[in-house]
Parts: structure tokens; sequence; C-alpha cells
């Protein structure tokens, strides 16, 4: 499932957006802040940056996983993909590639409130392989599909964007939701404006040298958390992010929180009409 920007941002101007509020840290959302390990920047390899993030990289390839994402992209740096599942007690689902600087692209953790399904837009750096990785009952299952790529996103760019200051942040950073009733629940949407700068790496320690970008991200619905995740650079910019919940009332809030790696934050809410 994937909606162009144009489209989206059409389709949400018509949207009940209840609040939404910025800050500089000073916002304190209710949620405990998160973000990938530190040792996925340093991993010396994708299964070591796997392995900090999921404690093993043992995962078995499995049908009942399906990875959504072009076989052949021309640019990387938007590149649409869904992660759907039919697995049973599903804990988390990460994305992977292999290629990428930092190869944890996203690592979401789910409520049962949720369907097993995420769908968001990444960034690539080059052709190579893009894992999804479902945790299911203690166990990792994984789809895997090779994308070619002619031109890559992550870390090709010419140089990093300066980090805003606290005005022009509060500004720039909006957050559009957009939900829809499917046969089997709620379909949420957001579009959130952030430019997701990739950080660079010094070449001799490989630390990351700068880079600006959403950490963490958490869904709430009427107060209670239902989906944390922890984002890299490799989600693209302006981020999309779409869930699915199975049950959903009329008037109950869903709630959007995020932070990113420069001290800054913004919520969102919408009431289920």
């Amino acid at each position: 499932m994937s909606i162009s920007r144009r489209a989206f941002i059409g389709a949400a101007a018509g949207t009940a957006v209840v609040s939404t509020s910025f800050g500089m840290g000073v916002m304190m959302p209710r949620f405990v802040r998160a973000a990938l390990p530190e040792q996925t920047f340093f991993a010396s390899s994708p299964a070591a940056a796997i392995s900090a993030v999921l404690g093993t990289d043992q995962a078995s390839s499995d049908a009942a996983v399906e990875l959504k994402i072009p076989s052949m992209v021309e640019t990387a740096d938007v590149v649409p993909m869904a992660v759907d599942t039919t697995l049973n007690d599903v804990e988390s689902i990460t994305i992977v590639a292999d290629e990428n600087p930092n190869p944890i692209i996203a690592h979401y953790r789910l409520t049962p409130q949720l369907w097993p399904y995420i769908a968001t837009r990444v960034r690539l750096a080059k052709s190579g392989n893009v894992h999804a990785l479902v945790r299911a009952d203690g166990t990792l299952h994984r789809a895997t599909k090779h994308v070619d790529v002619s031109i890559g996103g992550c870390g090709e760019e010419p140089g990093p964007e300066p980090v805003p200051g606290p005005q022009a942040r509060a500004m720039s950073h909006k957050m559009l939701i957009r939900t829809k009733r499917s046969d089997d629940g709620l379909i949420f949407r957001t579009l959130i404006t952030h430019p997701m700068t990739p950080p660079l790496k010094n070449p001799e320690t490989g630390v990351p040298t700068s880079g600006y970008f959403i950490q963490d991200i958490t869904a709430q619905i009427n107060g209670k958390t239902v989906l944390n995740g922890d984002w890299s650079a490799g989600v693209a910019r302006d981020p999309y992010l779409s869930f699915k919940v199975r049950q959903a009332a009329q008037g109950d809030v869903i709630r959007l929180d995020w932070s990113d790696n420069a001290g800054g934050s913004a919520s969102s809410q919408v009431v289920v009409e």
C-alpha cells in the first residue's frame, strides 16, 4: 500500500487533526524516549547490527512474511515498501538494508491491538538485499528481496544540511494524519515533514559526525502505547508511515509522538470518526 506525497496531502487536508505541538526537548511526550543502540552505527556487518538490536541475527526464511518493495528503482531516495505477515503473536518488525551505512532502517515494536503490518518509505545506498525480520512468539522470521538501484540515496548527498533553529523547526515540522475504515479495522497513515539527513562517518573511526533525523516514533490509542519505532536516516525524507488497527471505535483518540537526534519533538492526534 503506497500513496504519493501530493495525493496524501490533498487527502489529508480534510482530516481532523485535533492538536499538534513542537519543541526542542521542552515538550515531554507520554512515553519513554528510545533510539537504535549506539552499536548499530559501529557494527562491522549487517549481522552485527541486527544482533545489536535483536540480540541475534539468526532468522529463518518464512513465506508467512511478505516484503513488498520494488525489485528495481532508478532513484533510491524514496523507495516505498511494506511488511505484512500472517504469523501470530508478532512482537516486532525490523527493516534492514545490507548496503546502507547503518543497515538497520527501522525497528518497530507492536502490541496485539495492531495488525502485524507496516508501510513506509526508505532510502537505500546502493543495490543489495533488503530484509524484513519479524519476531513472533520469540522466534525470528525473515523475508528478503534484492533491490537494484540506479542512483543511490543514503550517504550520497553533497553534504549535511544545517540543523534549523527552534523557531524554524517548529514551523517546518508538520505532521499530517489520515485514517480510513477497512474491513478488518482501521488504516492509519501519517506524513511528517523532516529532512532525515543521513549521518556522515569519519572514514578512519566510523564514528557518525553529523546527521539530522527522527530517531523515535510512538503511537498511542486512548493513552495506551500500541507502537514504538526506532528509526535511522534510512527512513526517507518526509517520512510516511502506515499501520493497521484491529478495532477502533468512534471517538477513539490516536496520538503520534516523535523525537529526533537534535532534541526536536512533535505530537499530533486525531479522533476516529
